[in-house]
């Protein structure tokens, strides 16, 4: 084989295996998961590279996941033994002069394919792509829904982020705005948004939920499932990540809600609003309408009181504008998720 047909080869295969990537990727975001995991799975799986235990668990505890990462893992060993050795034998018996029309047009199929995901990488096109998927995963699951039922996009410790797909308002909440319905005090559930009829919308004092309302919140994993009565669409996952030594805060936006974010934050540097005071003395919501849900320590959930204070080391989960989360935390690397 020449030195022009093996780089032809590579180049082919590897814009193929991006190509199934971004399809096994999209798949996986239909179901819930959040861009940064959903591509995550797919790299692993295609590769049968492998991955840990937690990282796992997302998938194989849930039905859909399930069958979307044995077609992964068909598709990748598919593609490493027969695609592969298909493309080999192909490029060996090819005259590439006599067929030097045909090869020209197909590598400009494989390009124009590469623009086009490079143009889906603009991010202006990106968002409206992931407002898509997102629309597109609340209309799947309330058409398949029989009964209140939970996605769980990510978790720590024993608290989780969810989607909470309701084909029934519970009792408690029946007829209730979330003030008298006592939530957070009898559950220690936060309801940080909800989306009616395609639309987001923030809660309030007098907010009353209705069927078919997607709620994400943020709380014990335990008593959200007692709480609205569902039945798991998703799976608990360890979450172990370790701040690493940094001269500035690192940001990772988990999921976004219109111009309000959902950020997960290694504080390295404490910033000057929450230096030495505790939250309330802080007025940080007040002041940025930033809402800290989370505060771990040593790898360790802490207990979250108004006497807290935050400390260089601490991983927080907060929800608020995302350019206000940026002023306050101060990050230069942010990244979606």
């Amino acid at each position: 084989m020449s030195l022009v047909s093996s780089i032809t080869l590579i180049i082919t295969v590897i814009i193929v295996y991006y190509l199934l990537i971004n399809l096994f990727s999209i798949l996986f975001r239909i179901t819930g998961l959040p861009k940064e995991k959903a591509g995550f799975q797919a790299v692993s799986l295609l590769t049968n590279a492998g991955y840990t235990t937690g990282e796992s668990e997302i998938v194989v505890s849930e039905k859909t996941r399930r069958r979307i990462a044995m077609a992964a893992m068909l598709t990748g060993y598919f593609f490493s033994v027969v695609i592969v050795s298909l493309f080999i034998n192909l490029f060996l018996s090819i005259n590439f002069s006599k067929y030097e029309e045909q090869l020209i047009s197909l590598f400009v199929g494989f390009g124009s394919l590469v623009l086009f995901f490079l143009f889906l990488r603009i991010p202006a096109i990106e968002k409206g792509i992931n407002n898509f998927l997102d629309s597109l995963t609340v209309k799947v699951f309330k058409k398949a829904a029989k009964e209140n039922y939970i996605s769980v996009l990510d978790t720590y410790g024993e608290d989780a982020v969810v989607n909470i797909f309701l084909y029934k308002v519970p009792e408690f909440l029946e007829g209730k705005c979330i003030v008298d319905a006592d939530l957070r005090k009898k559950y220690d559930v936060n309801i940080l948004m909800y989306t009616r009829n395609g639309q987001n919308h923030y809660v309030k004092a007098d907010t009353i939920f209705t069927n078919k309302d997607v709620l994400i919140a943020f709380g014990p994993l335990a008593s959200i499932k007692d709480a609205f009565l569902l039945k798991e669409h998703g799976d608990k996952q360890e979450s172990k990540v370790k701040s690493k030594p940094a001269e500035s805060n690192s940001i990772t936006v988990m999921s976004n809600f219109g111009y309000q974010v959902l950020a997960d934050i290694n504080v390295n540097v404490v910033p000057p609003i929450l230096a030495d005071k505790s939250l309330m003395e802080s007025r940080i919501k007040d002041y940025f309408s930033i809402n800290i849900m989370m505060v771990s320590r040593d790898e360790k959930p802490i207990n979250l009181t108004k006497d807290t204070v935050i400390e260089k080391g601490d991983r927080v989960i907060a929800f608020g504008p995302y350019e206000n989360v940026r002023t306050v935390f101060g990050d230069a690397q942010d990244s979606e998720a």
